[in-house]
Parts: structure tokens; sequence; C-alpha cells
């Protein structure tokens, strides 16, 4: 705390203690706009628009109707960030916008979880994000012709804007309605309640050439708003300053003159010791000072400020800016550090550079892949390109043999995930970059994307309460079973919760549950413990019936959901219903009674035919019986008794 408050002291004193430093003998001061090759950048955010008003609304009470009307000075397609705050939004409110621009432009739009409804021009402009509805038509482009268009198409208009190029626009809906009926817009409107908006300044000018006075810079901005009647205003100020090879900043003397009317705050982010300050009104710098620190008077004049700079000894004016309204002001800085600085030049190469960057922030709002379940794929509008003036004859991935086909609407692309040189992180990430060759330019467009695999439940069975040994699809009747629930996703918050599983077999009309909302159904099934809150396991063992066959096909179910979300998920994996037992000693009484029934019937079978051969295949001289007496003679009486005596079998064994 000491060190901090010698750190004020110093501060609040810096123009006292150099107010004796001599002034630079220079020969003035031209200023001219910044170049690229200078990387000074001035951001500032404000609720200060071009032109605006509010309006009671619609005649329908339960919709908002907001117009921004864009303007774009700038030569390349602009990308717009636009986010809107639903936090506030009433239940069942529709919340409509009817954006125009005066050139084809792509808007990147956040809305959350509240649907909202746009209007474009079906020609100017492009709205990129989800959860939105899009409808296109011919939109007038005058502030009053689009006032009265809607006011005729919806009877009234909540706000109108008028934004002359904005980089990212904040929304806050469900504003109350305004007392005044008509929308009449003014210049240079407060849209405080309701929108704040991100510029880049295009009126950043600089003088004299760093080698003047080498290690010592200045900044001058100077913040035009009005004072308010009352009380005081607010504005935060950030600098960043960062070195173009990665390492360390390397510490430049900076000044930075800060310019407001007497009744503005400054709220100073914690800058390194390097950096000092000229400020008019009050400031305080955070994490350093509690109390506000009073400030000095500066001229009110360009000229003045700027040679209040050069005589504290600050002959490189490195960047001086006008600033009509900001409610936050950020200063971009980057260093040659770590060496002597090298000249860059605005080559052919630089506009090269430009461009890359141009096309890749538009085909990352574009978004033009997408992941499924096993492939990525890639459809790129050809009309978009063409109305950014962009001419690209081929695209591929990191794997030029990947190629995209020309389908006469869209470059069209399709990979394996395996594939490609696409890299697959955490199992959900699918990381490549899409190589884009453009007609006019040597070089290769980068464009590095990632999508993620669709979420998805999956079910793995195993044999071993470790689940390591490799995942199978036999269940074996009266064995443990052990499964696996995980759930495949790029929600690294996500908790999983099983709700029901149950067995579906073919032969039985309802299923066997096993899990039923999370609690096991059955004294066989198990909750285990799980490695992570993506995964949920549990063990079970099949009972077989006395009729089942030695093998069964079946079908395992389960379903999960995740804590604090709606919606749940499903997943199934075929199965055998292994009977081991069946094959050796499980056979059914049926199945015994019907064996020895076959069994008996054979032998009665086997018996009668045996018989059946043995009596009609005997020598025919056995079969003749042996008199004890010679014949005396052949009388018939005799014979009969003979004939007789051969047609009876059971006297055989007597005869023989």
């Amino acid at each position: 705390m000491e060190t901090g408050r010698c750190l004020a002291v110093l501060l609040l004193t810096w123009s006292v203690v150099t107010a004796g430093a001599s002034p630079v003998d220079d020969p003035g001061c031209t200023l001219q706009p910044v170049r690229n090759d200078q990387r000074v950048k001035m951001l500032y955010t404000t609720s200060r628009v071009t032109s605006g008003c509010v309006g009671r609304g619609p005649r329908d009470t339960n919709m908002e109707v907001h117009i921004l009307n864009l303007k774009y000075s700038i030569p390349q397609m602009p990308l717009i960030q636009f986010s809107v705050n639903v936090s506030a939004a009433k239940g069942g409110r529709k919340v409509v916008f009817v954006v125009n621009s005066n050139k084809y432009s792509i808007l990147n739009v956040n809305t959350g979880d509240h649907r909202l409804a746009f209007v474009t021009d079906v020609h100017k402009l492009t709205v990129m994000g989800s959860n939105k509805e899009i409808n296109k038509t011919d939109l007038p482009s005058s502030n009053a012709e689009i006032l009265n268009w809607a006011k005729t198409y919806y009877g009234g208009v909540s706000t109108f804007v008028e934004l002359e190029d904005p980089q990212k626009i904040n929304f806050q809906v469900n504003r109350e309605p305004s007392t005044s009926e008509e929308c009449v817009p003014e210049s240079y409107f407060d849209a405080e309640p309701y929108l704040e908006a991100e510029f880049d300044s295009d009126n950043t000018k600089s003088c004299l050439d760093s080698t003047v006075h080498p290690g010592r810079e200045a900044h001058i901005m100077w913040l035009q708003q009005s004072p308010p009647d009352s009380g005081t205003q607010a504005v935060d100020l950030n600098i960043n300053v960062t070195c173009n090879n990665g390492k360390p900043a390397k510490e430049l003397t900076t000044l930075l003159v800060l310019k407001s009317h007497e009744r503005m705050f400054w709220n100073i982010d914690q800058m390194p010791e390097y950096v000092k300050f000229m400020v008019s009104g009050k400031y305080s710098i955070k994490k350093i000072t509690k109390e506000p620190i009073n400030g000095t008077v500066l001229p009110d004049s360009k000229e003045g400020l700027i040679k209040e700079a050069r005589d504290k000894d600050f002959a490189f004016i490195a960047s001086y800016t006008e600033i009509p309204a900001a409610k936050s002001i950020t200063l971009e800085l980057v260093r040659d550090c770590g060496g002597k600085k090298t000249e860059v030049t605005t080559a052919p190469h630089s506009k090269i550079s430009e461009l890359s960057k141009v096309v890749q922030g538009m085909i990352q709002l574009l978004h033009p892949w997408k992941c499924t379940e096993n492939a990525i794929e890639v459809a790129l509008s050809k009309w978009l390109l063409q109305q950014s003036q962009l001419d690209i004859t081929e695209m591929t991935l990191e794997d030029p043999a990947c190629r995209a086909t020309d389908n006469m609407t869209h470059f069209v692309l399709k990979s394996i995930i395996d594939d490609c040189s696409t890299n697959l992180e955490g199992g959900i990430h699918a990381k490549n970059q899409l190589v884009l060759t453009l007609a006019s330019h040597p070089d290769k467009i980068m464009v590095p994307f990632q999508c993620d695999l669709p979420e998805k439940l999956f079910l793995h069975l195993y044999q071993t309460p470790d689940f390591s040994s490799p995942s199978t699809t036999v269940v074996e009747v009266n064995k443990v079973t052990y499964v696996q629930v995980s759930f495949q996703t790029a929600d690294g918050n996500s908790s999983l919760r099983l709700q029901d599983c149950y067995l579906q077999i073919p032969d039985q009309a309802a299923p066997q549950m096993l899990i039923r909302s999370g609690m096991p159904k059955s004294y066989s099934v198990e909750i285990l413990n799980s490695p992570n809150t993506k995964t949920n396991r549990f063990s079970f063992i099949y009972k077989a019936e006395e009729q089942q066959r030695s093998t069964l096909s079946a079908t395992l179910f389960c379903q999960a959901d995740r804590e604090n979300q709606h919606g749940s998920y499903n997943a199934s994996i075929k199965v055998m219903l292994k009977n081991l037992a069946s094959l050796s000693h499980g056979l059914g009484i049926g199945t015994v009674l019907g064996i020895t029934f076959g069994a008996f019937l054979i032998g009665v079978m086997l018996t009668a035919t045996l018989w059946y051969i043995y009596s009609h295949t005997r020598p025919m001289a056995k079969m003749q019986p042996v008199s004890a007496n010679p014949p005396a003679s052949e009388s018939s009486s005799t014979n009969h008794s003979i004939g007789s005596t051969q047609s009876t079998p059971c006297s055989t064994s007597s005869m023989a």
C-alpha cells in the first residue's frame, strides 16, 4: 500500500516536477492519419449515436420493434457483432429488429435463449447465429423512409438509431414504452437506456517519426462530450501493450494526455510504471488509489495539447484522437520488443496479410462447417463470396488431397473424422483448417476451425468389474454383466443422470426392468461408482427362464438426462443372451419324455424287423419233421397228420 501511495503522489505531481523540462526544438507537428505499420488502435464504446429516437411502439403491446440503420465507409465488408441482453424480457413478448445497411454486411447475432425476429434487406445483409427468425424484404435506405415503412407495417416503432461504422452493438430489450407517440429522430442522440456500441476510431492521427526522440512517445485523447447539467460523468480507460514476437513488452516511456470537461472522472486501469499521465478533471487508478486524484487544466485546442506534450520532452506524438463521446476507451499498442526495431513497409505482402484477416473473420462468422457423428462437412456459399468480392478458386482442408467440389452455388467438402489431418481432442473437439486459394493473390489463406461432435449417449458392456476388458455384446446367463453409460458432449460441466434401463426380449411381452428412475429394480442390479460426471456404471445378473434356448437375441435400452437441463438422451445396443448350461444339463422334462418315447418306438420297430427277417430266411430242411417210424404206406391220413404238424410252429422244437 505504501508503494501505491507513493506512485499516486508521483502521478499527482508529474506536471509540477517536469514543468522545467526544455521544449524540443522541432519544425512543428503536421498530423497525418496513422499507418498500419504504426500499430496504434483506439477503440471506444458509447451510447451516443448519429441519429435516434424512441416511440410508443407498435399496435401490438406484446411486441417491440427496433430499427438499426447502419452506415459504413470502410472499404472491406463489415463484420458486426450484435449481442442482445434479454434477461429482462417479459414472457411471451415478441422482439423484432429491422436492420438495414448501406453496403453488404454480416451481422453475427448472440441472442441467448430468447428467440428474436430479424427483418433485413434482401440484398444488403446476412444474419448469422442461432435462435432467430429471419424475414427478408426490400427496405428503404433513408431514415425517414425506413421509419415510415415500419410505422405502416407495425403501427409504431419502439426505438430507432443510425450508427456509423460500428464494430460491436450491445442492445437491451424490454424497455418501457415512451410517452411520445411518434419517434422523431434527433441528431447526436443519447441511447443510454438500451444501446451501447463499440467503434474503431478512424480519426486517429500522428506526427513525426519515433526516431526524433527514441524511447519516448505521447498519446493524446480529447473526449469532447458536453458536461452534464449536474453531477459528474465517468469513463473507463484501458491501455493494452503487446509484443509482436511474444516476449514481454519493452519499457517505453509513454505519456497519456487525457483531455475532457472538468466534471469527467477518468477510471484508469492499472498501468505499468513507465506510463505517465496528464489529466483534466479527476482520475483514479484501479487497485492503487482509493480517493480521486485532482487533475490539471489542459488547453482547449489541438495545437495547445500537442505543445503541452512537447514541453514535457515528448516530441513523438504517436497518436492524437478526438472522441465525440465514450463510456470506455481502449488504446491498443504493438511494440517491437527484444531487439532493434525493424521497419515495416506497406508492401503487397502486408496487403495480403490484411486481406487474410478480413477473409478469416468473414469465414469464421459464416461458420460453414459442422460435425456429424463421424464426419466434418463444409458448405461455403459462393454467393456470399461474390458479394464480398472474393474470388476463391479452390478450397481444401489441411491435407491438400481433401479438396472441395464446386456445385455452382457452394464449395462442398466432406471428410471422415479420422482423415484429412483432423485432430480430435478429448474425443469431441475436431480441429482442422480451410486452405483457400484466391485468383488475385498468390498466397493461400488459412482459416483454422473447430467443430464439436454431436451430443450422444453410448452403451458398452464388459465382463470384468474393472471395465478394462474389451467391450462385448454377450450377456451370459447367471453371470455378472457390467454396463457403462457415457455421454459425449463438449460441455465440460455436464452431469449425467441415469434414469431407466431395461432388457427387451422378443419372446417376452413386457421388458425386464433393470433400473427405474435411477434406482435398481432387482436384487441382481447394483449401481457402481463412476469415474466422472459424464459416466454412469452399473451391473446386473440375467436369470434365464426354464424354456429359454441356449442363445437368444435381445436389446438393452438406457435413458439418461443432464442435471438442471430439459430433455433426455437414449441409447440401445443389441446383445446375445447366452445360456451355456443348456448345452450340457439343462434339458427340460418335455424334452426328456420326447426322447424316451422316441427311443421306445425305435426299439419296437427294430424288434419286429428282426423277427420278420428271421422267420423268412431259415433253411427248409430244418422246417420238416423227423418221424420215429419209417412210413409203411402213404395213406391220406398220415399225410394229413404230417401236414398238420408242419403248420404248427410251436411244435418245431419237439420235432427237431
